[in-house]
């Protein structure tokens, strides 16, 4: 399977490129299976990942459908001393990672 990569495009912007793709596989026979699997991407992907976020009692439980590891700040603790890592604020909290699945 091929990499995937999410752009935001409009359904006017997918039927002009899917438009321009099925001229350009007519005029050029050479390069039809490379024009055809981007047509393939066009049609059959997803335009962005469909990430859930489980959260219970104001933290974050689990997550699906993250195509990256998301990084989690905890900012609840009752003392400075629970929270061990600072965020790219200066604000102190607890981090960790969830994995891409």
């Amino acid at each position: 399977m091929s990499q995937t990569a999410w752009i935001r495009i409009t359904r006017r912007e997918r039927t002009i490129l899917l438009d321009a793709l099925g001229e350009l596989r007519r005029a050029d026979l050479q390069s039809a299976r490379k024009i055809d699997k981007l047509t393939a991407k066009l049609v059959h992907t997803p335009p962005h990942p469909e990430i859930t976020v489980g959260v219970h009692g104001g933290q974050v439980q689990w997550t699906f459908g993250n195509p990256f590891p998301i990084r989690v700040c905890d900012y609840d603790a009752s003392s400075d001393d629970e929270l061990p890592d600072v965020d790219e604020r200066g604000q102190r909290c607890r981090i960790w990672w969830e994995p891409a699945n």
